[in-house]
């Protein structure tokens, strides 16, 4: 009669997941469930997202190199991108490189 309420109730994780996490922790895996596994490729690996925390880490080379400058803009324009999220520094070199593409069109007629 004295059981704790969460000795007889499931935990919020369990409860959400709908597993017996107790029973999961306690399994241990046999020679036999590890032939049921895949073998990760080198193509597996560089598809895969890599996360520390909730914080998505992009990887790899995206072909060009790029300079790191200090640039002066104007505090409207800061705001303007900034308000539109993260990547904002990556919409604005996008802005600019567009700019100098249209440019180039306009002097090659």
């Amino acid at each position: 009669m004295s059981e704790s309420r969460s000795a007889t109730h499931r935990s919020s994780a369990e409860a959400a997941i709908k597993s017996d996490l107790a029973k999961v922790d306690a399994h241990t895996i046999t020679p036999e469930e590890y032939d049921e596994i895949p073998e990760l490729t080198d193509a597996m690996l560089a598809r895969a997202d890599f996360y520390v925390g909730d914080r998505l880490v992009r990887r790899g080379s995206t072909g060009r190199s790029d300079e790191m400058v200090a640039i002066h803009l104007l505090p409207e324009i800061v705001t303007y991108f900034r308000a539109q999220g993260p990547g904002w520094q990556a919409r604005i070199n996008t802005v600019l490189t567009e700019a100098i593409e249209r440019e180039r069109t306009l002097k090659s007629r």
